[in-house]
C-alpha cells in the first residue's frame, strides 16, 4: 500500500520559482509512489488546478487554507505583512491539518516550505513522524559588507542577532528536538540546528530540476565576439548586484553584455549606479521576468553570475546549470557548500576589495577560455540530471521507509545523527 504523506507548503505553483516551485516539486514528485495531501495557501489554486486538468493525478490532493478578512491578504511588495499572514496562516494550517489526520490517517506529515528555520511550525504535534525541510535560514551577512547594505544593515544585523538566538528560542527547540529528521541546506544552518539540540539531520539541497525541464542534450553555444553574463534575483541590499558592477569597472577592454533580471525596491538606485559607473552601454535591465522566459535567458547567455550576500540557496543557479551556464558565486552559505567545483568558479568572501577583483578575474578568465566554459557548463548539466527532481524523490522516498521503520523499531534505528 502506497504511503500516504502530508505535505505541507506556504507557496505552491507549477509556473513560478522560489518557494512556489519547491512545494510543487515535492508534490508532483512524490505523488508519483504516494498519496500526497498538500495544504497550501490559495494564491495560485487557479495555477494548480488548469495544470491538474490537463494533468490528472489521483495521487495529488491539495487543500487550500486561507485566513478570514483582513488577515488575508498576500502583497509580496511588503514583506513584513507577508510574515505576519505567514505565522498567522501556520496556525490555522495546523487547525487544518489535525482534523484531515483525522480522516485518511497519515503515515508521516512533512513541511518544505518556507524554507526557513526562523519559525516552529506545529505539525510536529500531530502523531505520525514530522520532517522538516530541507530547511536554511542559519546564514548571516558577513559584516564587512556591510556598505552594500546602506540603511538596511539595521535590519540585517537585527536579523543576525535572531539568528544567534534561535537556538535558545523555546518553540524553536521543541520543534527541533520533536522532528523525526530535519534536512538542511548549508553548514550555518547544522550549526544553529544542532545548538538547539537536534537529534536526526542530513544535508539535502533545497531544490531540484523537474526531468522535463533538464534538456535531453547539453545546450551547445555558437562563438560570439561578445560576452553575455546573466543576473537575476530581486532587487534588494542582500543580492550583491553591486559587486558586480564594481567588477565590470576593471574589465572596459573586453566586450561584455551583461543581462539583469529581476525587480524590487533598489531598482531606480542600482539603474542611477549603472550611470554613476557610466556602464550604460554594457548593463541592461530587463524587469521582472517569468519563469519561462527565464529559460530563454539562460540560453542566450554565456555565464551565469551569483553575488548575494546572504541566501540560504539560489535556485536560480541550478536553473542555469540545467541550461548548460556555467556559474560564477560567491563561495559561501548554501550555493558554497551545494554547488559542484567542476561547474562553478567559488570566490572566497573575504573583503569586499577582494571579492571585486576576484569576481572580476573570474570572467576575465571565462571570457578568455571558451573550452572552459564548455566543459564547466557540461559538468554542470550533467550534476543536475543526476540530481533532477525525480531523483531527490527517491531519496527522499528511503528516508520516509527509514524513518518509519525506526518508529515501528527503534532497535534498528539507521538514521543520520548529528
Amino acid at each position: 500500500m502506497a504511503m500516504r504523506i502530508l505535505l505541507v507548503g506556504f507557496a505552491c505553483s507549477p509556473d513560478h520559482g522560489s518557494e512556489q516551485a519547491i512545494t510543487w516539486s515535492w508534490a508532483w514528485s512524490l505523488s508519483q509512489q504516494c498519496e500526497v495531501w498538500v495544504i497550501t495557501h490559495p494564491e495560485y489554486r487557479q495555477n494548480i488546478e488548469d495544470y491538474l486538468a490537463k494533468h490528472p493525478n489521483p495521487n495529488l490532493h491539495f487543500c487550500f487554507v486561507q485566513l478570514a478578512g483582513w488577515m488575508n491578504p498576500w502583497d509580496t511588495h511588503q514583506l513584513g505583512k507577508l510574515r505576519l499572514h505567514y505565522l498567522l496562516w501556520q496556525q490555522e494550517a495546523y487547525r487544518v491539518a489535525r482534523k484531515l489526520h483525522q480522516e485518511k490517517a497519515f503515515d508521516l506529515v512533512h513541511y518544505v516550505s518556507w524554507a526557513t528555520i526562523s519559525s516552529a511550525p506545529q505539525f510536529w504535534r500531530l502523531p505520525v513522524p514530522f520532517v522538516w525541510g530541507p530547511v536554511g535560514g542559519g546564514q548571516v551577512a558577513p559584516t564587512a559588507f556591510r556598505r552594500y547594505f546602506g540603511v538596511a544593515w539595521r535590519s540585517e544585523f537585527l536579523r543576525t542577532l535572531r539568528v544567534k538566538l534561535l537556538p535558545w528560542i523555546p518553540a524553536i527547540r521543541k520543534a527541533v528536538q520533536q522532528s523525526a529528521m530535519i534536512l538542511t541546506i548549508n553548514p550555518e544552518t547544522v550549526e544553529v540546528l544542532r545548538l538547539a539540540g537536534a537529534r536526526r539531520m542530513e544535508m539535502f539541497n533545497i531544490f531540484g530540476i523537474a526531468d522535463e525541464h533538464i534538456p535531453e542534450v547539453f545546450p551547445k553555444r555558437e562563438p560570439k565576439e561578445y560576452l553575455t553574463l546573466l543576473w537575476a534575483s530581486r532587487f534588494e541590499p542582500r543580492k550583491g548586484l553591486p559587486l558586480l558592477l564594481e567588477a565590470l569597472e576593471g574589465l572596459r577592454d573586453l566586450p561584455l553584455r551583461v543581462l539583469v533580471a529581476g525587480d524590487g525596491p533598489l531598482r531606480r538606485f542600482w539603474e542611477a549606479e549603472v550611470i554613476r559607473l557610466n556602464l550604460a552601454d554594457t548593463v541592461r535591465f530587463l524587469g521582472m521576468v517569468n519563469w519561462h522566459q527565464m529559460r530563454g535567458l539562460y540560453l542566450e547567455a554565456d555565464v551565469f553570475v551569483f553575488t548575494s550576500l546572504q541566501d540560504t540557496f539560489g535556485n536560480v543557479t541550478l536553473e542555469a546549470l540545467a541550461q548548460g551556464l556555467p556559474v560564477l558565486t560567491l563561495g559561501h552559505q548554501g550555493v558554497g557548500y551545494q554547488l559542484p567545483d567542476a561547474a562553478t568558479l567559488k570566490v572566497p568572501v573575504t573583503t569586499p576589495d577582494e571579492v571585486v577583483t576576484r569576481i572580476a578575474e573570474g570572467i576575465r578568465k571565462l571570457y578568455a577560455d571558451p573550452q572552459l566554459r564548455y566543459e564547466m557548463g557540461k559538468a554542470g548539466w550533467e550534476y543536475v540530471k543526476a540530481n533532477s527532481q525525480s531523483v531527490r524523490a527517491e531519496r527522499m522516498i528511503q528516508l520516509y521507509r527509514r524513518i518509519l521503520a525506526v518508529r515501528e523499531n527503534p532497535s534498528v534505528e539507521k538514521l543520520p545523527t548529528r
